[in-house]
């Protein structure tokens, strides 16, 4: 029975993200608060545990609940810590830095992103240290700060190496085309 559970809440968690990007708002609510409800009563994985509340601050992310999404990128924190999970820590970070970039709080951003990239670099995870790299990009591009370009290149020379050029253009893409 706990098996089965455990298997379902990794699959809502993953399924309430999904539907958060197309745009099924009511679904992924009802997804994602099936694992929230769940969650804290069942014996779990590390891992599944901990991508639990990234994925469930995403998708609350996406749907425009940037309280909620603090909520779970902080849990996820704090449950990365007590595990001693720091990649899940690190792109919690990620997470949190572009909550507070949304809301124009850039010192608490920049600092979130220092210490993700700081964490990333340190165990070598390339693809998450890329991403944490654009995302930085993206902060120094919203204050209008020219250090945007070295952030974007630093993720642009990360990608490349590997070999994922969908990325590349994303960041490519992003240097071209500022948000207004």
């Amino acid at each position: 029975e706990e098996y089965r559970l455990r298997f379902e809440i990794d699959i809502n968690f993953c399924l309430s993200f999904l539907n958060s990007c197309i745009g099924h708002k009511k679904i992924a609510i009802i997804l994602s608060q099936a694992v929230i409800d769940k969650i804290d009563f069942i014996n779990y994985d590390v891992w599944s545990r901990g991508y639990s509340f990234l994925f469930l601050a995403l998708t609350y992310k996406n749907l425009g609940n940037l309280k909620q999404s603090k909520d779970l990128f902080f849990r996820a924190v704090d449950y990365a810590e007590k595990s001693e999970y720091i990649q899940v820590k690190a792109k919690a970070l990620t997470g949190l830095a572009e909550l507070y970039r949304i809301q124009s709080d850039f010192e608490k951003a920049i600092n979130y992103h220092q210490e993700s990239i700081r964490i990333l670099s340190l165990i070598g995870a390339k693809c998450d240290l890329a991403e944490a790299y654009y995302q930085l990009a993206l902060t120094y591009q919203a204050m209008n700060n020219p250090e945007s370009q070295t952030h974007f290149n630093k993720a642009l020379k990360l990608w490349t190496e590997i070999d994922a050029p969908k990325q590349c253009d994303r960041i490519r893409n992003s240097m071209n085309n500022p948000p207004n």
